[in-house]
């Protein structure tokens, strides 16, 4: 299971998650569309996915993710917060993201239970800035914001540690006037392709 440290050039909400780090046999076409890699803090030495042929992936986890101000707002005037239902809708988003790109088209079973061939994935939200302020409409930024994840791999029977993956993403790529629909379009996309990067390390680990 190959990993690539490379850092990306401008960052983005609260979560440079997961595999979405992992390159595996990934081609440079491909990797464009992709969330960049995240920063590898620890792999267990010789592991790699082939023993795994399904997936527990645990809930978004945005417990304890702190809200920053983006460097052109003064803290003060900051009163930005990612409320109940916005938690709840990047939750579902994650989800049904893992879902579509992890086992849609013959892929890797999402299941609910640990059990063996299991692989577990946990992604925490660690911090997120969001760009310009909630309430203005008209601003146009490369993106949403910025996130920085905390990502654990885990073999679900047995809990032993795969692998830690922690880094910064960016929540969309494009100048865009920063509405709601930019945002959650924005946050779909990067799920999107975090799903789309596990589905592909996974094929690169069992040769396929």
């Amino acid at each position: 299971m190959n990993l690539n440290n490379e850092r990306p050039g401008t960052l983005i909400l609260a979560a440079g998650f997961l595999i979405s780090c992992l390159i595996g046999t990934v081609n440079a076409d491909e990797l464009a569309s992709f969330s960049a890699p995240l920063n590898v803090e620890y792999q267990r030495p010789g592991s790699d996915l082939s023993q795994f042929d399904k997936l527990l992936v645990e809930e978004l986890d945005l417990s304890d993710a702190i809200i920053v101000p983006p460097p052109w707002l003064a803290e003060k005037a900051f009163k930005w917060k990612v409320s109940e239902k916005n938690q709840e809708h990047f939750r579902q988003e994650f989800q049904a993201s893992m879902r579509d790109q992890i086992s849609g088209n013959d892929g890797y079973e999402i299941v609910d239970e640990p059990g063996p061939g299991v692989l577990l994935l946990s992604v925490k939200v660690v911090s997120f800035m969001p760009y310009a302020e909630q309430k203005d409409k008209k601003a146009v930024t490369l993106g949403s914001g910025e996130m920085t994840i905390h990502v654990e791999t885990r073999d679900s029977q047995t809990g032993e540690l795969l692998g830690i993956y922690e880094g910064p993403q960016e929540v969309g790529k494009e100048y865009q006037k920063n509405t709601d629909f930019t945002k959650q379009k924005n946050v779909k996309m990067l799920f999107d392709s975090w799903g789309r990067r596990v589905r592909l390390v996974m094929d690169g680990d069992r040769g396929e």
